[in-house]
């Protein structure tokens, strides 16, 4: 079951039926058996699998929470009767019992995912004499990484653990968000989660524009995109070289922007519609100067995950501290000094790659990512002594475009681990881009990646839409800003809902793809 299916309009109807019929105080129960249907219906034996992280990491963050409840208890009550050395000692103590705790619900859960996600990966790896294929439940990386979210803002005492089974098991499976996201954060998705929203009108209105926005990018850009991509990339990906290269990965960024901005505007109009604010996930990412700067606009939960609970806890590590300080004392604020900040930068980045696969590819992909992050702020005072000298050139708004295009130019070519198989056909492709001239014979042969003239007018048109509104966004929502008024919220449903249906890439001789983030 996705977006884009029967079913999951039929789900969304009948639950804002009685959702908005029963009194306020049940409403999250209606969303949580919504989500529970639509797990158990997206495929057989996916929900078990859910159902073992929810109880798991409800579980682990009751104890935890009552243990720093008794903690803080015990020290104000003994305060003044115990030396500080004693106190310590006692918190120390709880401390490595909750540390305990932790890790053992983030082995059962990371283990879980590990062993449906990377066992065939490993197993193929090691050329194992035997082979295991096991199907990995929809959406389990996310709701994994949100859960265990939760469970370490508990353990640092961030705020207390939910009490309530019912509301917990709805925060890690609300459904709008597993199939592709957001990653939430508890704090602020419980706000709106479970207060049970009033009916209103205009809400209803702005949370369908945004759905049918979502689908017009996934059906009238992503979708008709997706069979020549196939055919660049596919068996035959020796016969497109040169030009072909450049132009699949140009079509494949903005497949993938199409496919996956229109995944999360779906999942956040759904929410809309129940009055449940879920985090926006990108910020006009292609418009970015620089490979850092787009990483904070591009999936932007998943990047606040792992700056948050990964990244920011290896560098404050004892064992991180203590390598830090031994080099800058032997070496001062140099390169070699760095060493700690950028090994622990290519670890998360590494496991940024691998979380979205199981690969070399994935994982090279996470390491090319790192790496250019890395040269990049070893470059900068070059940078700004350049820019000194010449204060003018920032300035201009031609060299912004430049920054703009090169960073563009520079992401296609990193996510051509992305469209080929191994290492090997990424190499292959990406030599053929400076030995292979054919760029003349690519402009007169685009009909076979089997769009017609008007395919491409309307893939083209719906990109110019895309950029338009990404331009024209400015401070605050494009919604908020120009579609503001009842009677301008229903006409652009409208004209997005024909847009859809008249020039969307479904019927007789397309196959609805599935959104690429959703195998994840």
């Amino acid at each position: 079951m996705t977006f884009l299916s029967g079913g999951f309009l039929l789900l969304v109807l009948g639950l804002l039926t009685v959702y908005y019929i029963l009194p306020r105080r049940f409403r999250y129960l209606v969303l949580l058996a919504g989500s529970l249907a639509f797990y158990a219906l997206a495929g057989k034996g996916y929900l078990p699998f859910l159902l073992v992280t929810v109880v798991t990491v409800y579980g682990t963050a009751r104890l935890l929470g009552r243990s720093l409840q008794r903690q803080k208890a015990y020290v104000a009550e003994h305060k003044k009767d115990l030396s500080r050395e004693a106190l310590t000692a006692y918190k120390k103590a709880q401390g490595r019992k909750r540390n305990i705790l932790f890790l053992l619900c983030l082995l059962v859960n990371l283990g879980l995912l590990g062993a449906l996600k990377y066992t065939a990966f490993l197993l193929s790896a090691l050329r194992a004499p035997f082979q295991v294929h096991w199907v990995l439940p929809l959406g389990i990386s996310f709701y994994t990484f949100q859960s265990l979210g939760y469970l370490m803002d508990v353990k640092r005492g961030k705020y207390p653990p939910e009490d309530n089974f019912l509301k917990y098991a709805l925060f890690a499976s609300f459904f709008p968000q597993m199939i592709q996201g957001p990653i939430s954060r508890y704090d602020s998705l419980s706000e709106t989660l479970y207060g049970g929203a009033n009916f209103d009108f205009d809400r209803l209105g702005r949370g369908l524009v945004r759905i049918l926005w979502g689908a017009a990018k996934k059906l009238l850009v992503a979708d008709r995109l997706a069979p020549g991509l196939a055919l660049l990339f596919g068996a035959e990906a020796d016969s497109f070289r040169g030009g072909w290269v450049l132009l699949g990965m140009v079509l494949y960024a903005l497949r993938l922007y199409a496919d996956f901005t229109g995944g999360i505007d779906m999942a956040l109009g759904v929410g809309e519609l129940f009055g449940v604010t879920l985090a926006e996930n990108f910020d006009r990412p292609y418009l970015s100067k620089n490979i850092e700067e787009y990483w904070t606009r591009w999936h932007m939960t998943m990047g606040s995950w792992f700056r948050d609970y990964l990244f920011y806890p290896l560098n404050v590590s004892k064992p991180f501290l203590r390598w830090t300080k031994a080099l800058r004392g032997r070496f001062g604020n140099g390169f070699l000094s760095r060493l700690p900040l950028y090994g622990a930068t290519l670890l998360v980045w590494l496991a940024t790659g691998v979380w979205h696969g199981a690969g070399w590819n994935y994982a090279l992909w996470g390491l090319t990512n790192g790496l250019v992050i890395l040269l990049s702020l070893t470059l900068k005072p070059l940078y700004e002594g350049f820019h000194s000298r010449f204060p003018g050139l920032k300035a201009t708004g031609g060299y912004g475009a430049f920054e703009t295009i090169r960073t563009f130019l520079l992401l296609c070519l990193i996510r051509l681990w992305d469209c080929y198989a191994g290492p090997r056909g990424v190499w292959r492709a990406f030599s053929s881009l400076f030995t292979t001239f054919n760029y003349g014979a690519v402009a007169r042969g685009l009909s076979v990646l089997g769009l017609s003239g008007g395919a491409w007018a309307i893939v083209l048109s719906m990109a110019a839409l895309m950029l338009l509104v990404s331009l024209l966004k400015g401070e605050g929502s494009f919604r908020t800003r120009f579609i503001n008024t009842p009677w301008k919220l229903w006409l652009a449903a409208l004209a997005l809902l024909l847009l859809c249906l008249l020039l969307g890439a479904y019927g007789p001789g397309y196959t609805a793809s599935d959104f690429i983030y959703g195998q994840f």
